[in-house]
């Protein structure tokens, strides 16, 4: 069953069952990171985080805001618009996904 998604729609992808490549699941968390329910945490973290650049073995370092990992269980949706790359990479977990 291919999927057949047009460019610039507002669609709701919903996994269907485990995920058991890890490819797969990494391709979800990055395309469920889209989603601004899913990001906020993120965001808000992001907000009050102040960049401290100090120098280190002649390098410039800078601590950034810890990612998130957002739970990929069976039923967690998020609603994403579609874009070409968008609909390649659902293409890759067809699998695993509901679209609608």
């Amino acid at each position: 069953m291919a999927l057949t998604l047009k460019p610039g729609k507002s669609v709701r992808v919903t996994i269907s069952k485990t995920i058991t490549r890890d490819s797969a699941r990494k391709t979800l968390e990055r395309l469920f990171m889209q989603d601004k329910a899913i990001r906020n945490p993120l965001d808000a973290r992001s907000r009050n985080f102040k960049e401290l650049p100090k120098r280190r073995g002649g390098c410039i370092w800078t601590k950034l805001p810890n990612k998130l990992h957002p739970n990929l269980i069976k039923g967690a949706s998020a609603q994403m618009t579609t874009t070409p790359q968008i609909i390649r990479d659902l293409g890759s977990v067809e699998t695993f996904i509901d679209v609608k």
